[in-house]
């Protein structure tokens, strides 16, 4: 990496609080209002245009809280718990089957949490039984699991193997024992290669490890020795996410992460430069936001041809996949909807237990939102808008559609993190920064009546 084409000031001017786009419109502008009406009719839809299908299980129990996190997790050292969530997201299952129709193909799974391996293998098992009955199963489908290498066995990983899941991703985060400590994820780097030389020898096709930086008590000097360590390791994938600390939304945070420990925001972008700089001159390639893959990786080549796609689980190779999330908290995208399950892990039973769907809010997008939804996606996946082929699809024009927008991407233009013309196409140095230019093509962000939501800074 050119130096010349990442500067600090350049990361610490765009450095703000923008969305992730994991979806548009976000999570804060979805509404209670949505009805299970609203999700039927886009299913109807897709079973009409025999869409595959994506299916995302939340597994939601951990035995111990990591102060960093911001997912939604039960914590319980009593493994019993799980059974009556099982016998639940069973229902669910069942429920869910009935409603899609067997000539759509499940291309994609994946196992999130939470900690799934906190169920004990017969358990995933168990659980997958129930899937595999109820859905259309591809031959090539792509089964992902994330893994807690402190609980996961080789039990754990031999069942999952067996089961036909071929993507393992693991959090590591650092592997500097201060940082460990202070986050609660005590996390040997022995215990995490026994896994990963698990995972290798029975075959898992992909492993990703995830790491953070703008966590407590981190330096550069620390970082570099769990940069040298993850080298050891040789992942196909690594996600290097930046820490939201939001102490306002999560106590954890508040009462065990004072602002005061982390470091400051100079830190953090030397961290954020050594990182990238070392691990694209070791031969990852860096495919976006925060993602990085090594040359023969289906996400680089994804990349290449312009087939990348992303959804919650962040990129993926699966595009044109309609996504249905089952369990606590999780989030489909079904057509032209949005839509999460109910938070909370009673509520969610006592809703199973009526028959009903667990649903907490969604959206049901409109034109302008399919719209911005396509340029952000393309900005984020592709970093290029042909603005023919949109002008083509959307019958508008697209200069003067997004005339406020086409202003606002001047300053991206005179700091050369994009060219614009007959396309958009987002410079080298503009590939740091897809979320502050997709932000731009936000109603939602950049209308002036919008309340205030809370979201993590882009870098």
């Amino acid at each position: 990496m050119n130096q010349l084409m990442l500067t600090s000031d350049l990361l610490e001017k765009y450095s703000v609080n923008v969305p992730r786009y994991t979806s548009y419109p976000p999570a804060p502008e979805w509404s209670e209002d949505f009805k299970a009406e609203d999700f039927l009719c886009a299913n109807d839809l897709a079973n009409k245009n025999k869409t595959p299908v994506s299916l995302y299980f939340h597994l939601p129990f951990c035995e111990s809280r990591c102060y960093f996190c911001a997912c939604n997790v039960v914590i319980s050292k009593k493994k019993s718990i799980v059974n009556t969530y099982l016998e639940h997201i069973k229902k669910e299952i069942s429920s869910l089957g009935n409603l899609i129709n067997q000539n759509r193909s499940v291309e994609q799974i994946h196992f999130g949490g939470g900690t799934p391996t906190y169920f004990n293998p017969d358990e995933l098992k168990e659980l997958f039984n129930a899937i595999k009955g109820n859905f259309n199963i591809s031959k090539t489908c792509e089964a992902g699991v994330e893994v807690d290498p402190r609980v996961t066995t080789f039990d754990h990983l031999k069942t999952l193997s067996e089961l036909g899941f071929n993507r393992i991703s693991m959090g590591i985060q650092d592997f500097d024992p201060r940082v460990q400590e202070t986050i609660n994820r005590i996390q040997s780097f022995e215990e995490t290669k026994k896994i990963f030389e698990y995972s290798r020898n029975l075959g898992f096709e992909s492993i990703n490890a995830d790491l953070i930086y703008g966590l407590p008590f981190q330096t550069i000097d620390r970082f570099k020795r769990t940069i040298d360590l993850i080298f050891q390791l040789d992942p196909e994938r690594i996600a290097f996410f930046h820490y939201a600390h939001l102490p306002q939304l999560l106590n954890h945070q508040d009462k065990f992460i004072p602002g005061n420990i982390l470091p400051s925001s100079s830190e953090k972008i030397e961290i954020f430069q050594y990182a990238v700089k070392t691990l694209t001159d070791n031969g990852y390639v860096f495919i976006g936001l925060d993602h990085f893959a090594k040359p023969h990786d289906e996400l680089t080549q994804a990349r290449k041809n312009k087939t990348l796609h992303r959804n919650f689980q962040g990129y993926t190779t699966k595009s044109g996949c309609d996504l249905y999330g089952l369990g606590i908290t999780a989030i489909s995208n079904v057509q032209n909807t949005l839509s999460q399950n109910i938070k909370k892990i009673n509520p969610y039973y006592e809703t199973i237990d009526f028959n009903k769907m667990p649903l907490f809010r969604g959206f049901v997008l409109n034109n302008d939102d399919l719209l911005r939804r396509e340029i952000i996606m393309k900005i984020l996946c592709h970093g290029i808008i042909i603005k023919s082929e949109i002008e083509e699809k959307y019958d508008i024009n697209f200069d003067r559609y997004f005339a406020f927008e086409i202003k606002k991407l001047k300053e991206l233009e005179k700091d050369r993190l994009i060219l614009n013309s007959k396309i958009i196409e987002v410079t080298s140095s503009g590939q740091y920064f897809l979320r502050n230019i997709a932000c731009i093509f936000d109603y939602y962000l950049q209308r002036k009546d919008g309340k205030q939501k809370v979201y993590s800074k882009s870098i």
